[in-house]
């Protein structure tokens, strides 16, 4: 009897061990839902339950990550219209964060709101995923994201490193049946703004520097930063990628990654340039207020 015992207690461990080895994010979900008042709100709690599970515990890739080398990866998702007792339209709101290595900062690596999010949840459903196979609208969306950023991160190590992930999302893109949901074509109704926009932008021959450009941001320049001896190359090397960010932008104007790269890096460029000499200050400013206009003010600091 205790020889049983110990065996169970030793699988226990290993299946412990296991799905810790496999968790490559760590998420955490918020369900706001300001307009709902006719359904039980603790469908949303279980809703938020469900996702974190979901996006915890799935393998999705094949290397493990260490605990401190998980994505950070905060999702809001907000509720705005009552289709059904099971059937909902709203707003995701997604952030991914890349720890920096030798340091505690986690820096921004994805931001971005989707406004077109329709989905159906039933209390206590398990949520099912294929890549190839559309299962249901929730979890195509969460997974068409969770390996966008994952391309992203990989890109952030090696040149061009994540296209293996950047291709399954495409994959999602493509299960998804026409009509089913909005979101995933090119003609939603608002230009250049959905996620057939930045698999394309991401998947597209012609923003491959851009694409390059997140392993010099990263790994050659934010990896760096932190090493006092090293700090001076990273700066360099992140004012590089910045004006490779820009001829791409000049070359494909409007798309959507470039913004995406904005919002996600607007306050920690200009933190990393505010106390930089005068002349890298100015061409830090020069470069983001062409890549983010709208934005201009937030820049003025680097003039000071």
């Amino acid at each position: 009897m205790t020889f049983i015992k110990n065996i169970g207690v030793f699988f226990l461990i290993v299946s412990m061990s296991i799905s810790l080895a496999a968790q490559d994010f760590n998420v955490e979900v918020t369900v706001n839902t300001p307009k709902i008042q006719t359904v039980d709100p603790k469908i949303f709690k279980n809703l938020g339950i469900a996702i974190e599970e979901f996006m915890n515990t799935r393998d999705w890739v094949e290397e493990n990550f260490e605990p401190e080398e998980r994505i950070e990866l905060n999702l809001v998702i907000t509720i705005d219209r009552e289709i059904s007792q099971t059937e909902f339209e709203g707003q995701i709101t997604i952030q991914a964060s890349r720890p920096i290595y030798n340091s505690g900062y986690n820096s921004v690596l994805f931001q971005s709101l989707d406004k077109e999010f329709k989905f159906s949840y039933g209390e206590y459903e398990r949520l099912d995923f294929s890549e190839n196979t559309f299962t249901s609208n929730l979890t195509s969306v969460l997974a068409f994201y969770a390996y966008v950023i994952l391309g992203m991160d990989s890109d952030s190590f090696s040149e061009l490193g994540g296209s293996d992930y950047l291709q399954k999302a495409q994959n999602i893109l493509n299960a998804v049946p026409r009509g089913v949901a909005p979101g995933w074509t090119s003609d939603n109704g608002v230009v250049n703004r959905s996620r057939y926009w930045i698999i394309e932008n991401l998947l597209s021959a012609r923003m491959q520097e851009m694409r390059r450009a997140m392993y010099q941001y990263y790994m050659l320049g934010l990896d760096r930063v932190s090493q006092e001896d090293l700090r001076e190359k990273g700066l360099e090397s992140i004012l590089q990628a910045l004006k490779i960010i820009q001829n791409a932008n000049e070359t494909n104007p409007g798309t959507m990654w470039v913004q995406l790269f904005s919002d996600a890096k607007r306050d920690e460029i200009i933190g990393l340039f505010e106390v930089a000499d005068f002349n890298t200050k100015r061409t830090v400013y020069n470069i983001m207020i062409k890549l983010d206009g709208t934005h201009a003010n937030d820049y003025r600091v680097l003039l000071k």
